[in-house]
């Protein structure tokens, strides 16, 4: 894994105010009480609050589903401390800067460095994570990532399909048996875990026969992430001196895809050498896009992706010069291209967003009525991510155990 020491830099192109979210936090107080001299009081309770939130237990021994009131007593015992920074800090982003901060440059960073909606909770978590170096990315990129989990599970006896989509889930008695795939192959099996979107397994894979009314009230009642669009373009400079994530503000608003905007976020894999050959890099954009917009495109859906490419580009020729004459392969992914290759609901392509009541609420890993079946991944933990979907899939494992009467234990021994 290579560790995230320069998280990102937020650039405001109106004004050309910059700053460099690193793991130095105390730095980062630093540069923040000169942007706004008048706020260093709260800037503190920030910097330090994220210190202690990352001392918090995150709980990844016992799934909630499985924790004795003992252990939820003590789990609340030993959160004791942090009392005043859940309270202080469980407002909206949005709501926390506008509350507290008094520099409209200062409002404008935070909001931009997490979503408005999610709980400043959050905010704190990412900058504790950071300080304490354990935010991190594997080197080789995802495919590697991937490829080590796949082979981690071969060695110890299991079998995989790779590019296979599942059509149905299969129950006999209220209890999964299997699933069909979309050339018709039937796969039994004594445990069924879904790892797709709440909303695909349960109204789709099931056909709502369980835990449908909750699943329908969390559509009607949280939110999920805003649905995106993410250009890469392959370009024949190295580009080493660039940030690796540019977090701009202030552009010129952008319709991109049935949605205006006027930021953007920008990965330059300037520090990878597996996404592209030796003096080349990839240049990666994200941006808010909506979901109906390409989801009715028709006949004129390629059309409309290479148009947005284009409109990016022109935007992104003005922070990067030089870019446009260097790229040499354009990508485009558009909601219905996650929709696709990893069934998220309308396109939201981290699950539920971790919103005031999302992130504290709780999805089980189990649907009421059906045995043998368990749900993992992003979706089944507010505010999704890599490492909570891990967490999720090792849960599940474990609630599976106890429902077969079987001891749970790692390979690892973690």
């Amino acid at each position: 894994m290579h560790p995230i020491r320069r998280f990102a830099t937020y650039r405001n192109v109106q004004d050309g105010l910059e700053i460099e979210v690193t793991d130095d936090l105390e730095q980062l107080g630093q540069v923040l009480k000169r942007l706004g001299s008048d706020d260093a009081q709260e800037i503190d309770r920030m910097i330090a609050g994220a210190r202690a939130v990352a001392e918090m237990d995150p709980g990844l021994e016992t799934p909630p589903e499985l924790a004795t009131l003992r252990q939820r007593m003590s789990r609340l015992w030993d959160l004791r401390e942090h009392v005043g920074d859940v309270a202080h800090f469980r407002h909206s982003v949005a709501d926390w800067a506008r509350s507290q901060l008094k520099s409209q440059r200062l409002r404008r960073f935070v909001t931009h460095l997490a979503p408005e909606e999610s709980p400043a909770l959050v905010l704190l978590f990412m900058l504790g994570y950071l300080g304490r170096g354990w935010l991190s990315r594997p080197i080789g990129g995802t495919a590697r990532f991937r490829d080590a989990l796949v082979a981690s599970y071969q060695a110890s006896g299991g079998e995989t399909r790779i590019d296979t989509t599942v059509e149905e889930i299969l129950v006999e008695n209220n209890r999964a048996t299997g699933v069909r795939t979309t050339d018709g192959t039937i796969v039994d099996a004594d445990v069924v875990v879904s790892t797709s979107s709440g909303p695909e397994t349960v109204l789709r894979l099931l056909a709502g026969r369980y835990g449908a009314e909750a699943t329908r009230l969390r559509l009607e009642k949280w939110k999920m992430f805003s649905p995106i669009l993410l250009v890469s373009y392959g370009v024949d400079q190295p580009m080493s001196e660039a940030p690796g994530t540019l977090v701009l503000d202030g552009l010129p608003p952008l319709q991109v895809g049935g949605r205006e905007d006027a930021g953007l976020t920008v990965r330059i894999f300037n520090d990878e050498p597996a996404v592209a050959p030796s003096g080349h890099t990839v240049v990666q954009v994200l941006a808010q896009t909506d979901y109906a917009f390409w989801a009715t495109r028709g006949t004129g859906y390629g059309a409309a992706k290479e148009a947005a490419a284009a409109t990016l580009l022109s935007s992104l020729e003005s922070v990067l010069p030089g870019l446009r004459q260097s790229v040499r392969m354009t990508d485009v992914a558009t909601p219905l291209t996650f929709w696709r290759n990893a069934r998220s609901w309308r396109g939201a392509f981290e699950g539920w967003l971790p919103t005031a009541e999302s992130f504290f609420g709780h999805v089980d890993k189990t649907l009421p009525g059906l045995n043998a079946f368990f749900m993992a991944g992003q979706w089944v933990e507010p505010g999704g991510g890599v490492p909570s979907a891990l967490l999720s899939g090792r849960h599940a494992v474990q609630i599976a155990c106890k429902e077969v009467g079987r001891a749970f234990a790692s390979p690892t021994g973690v």
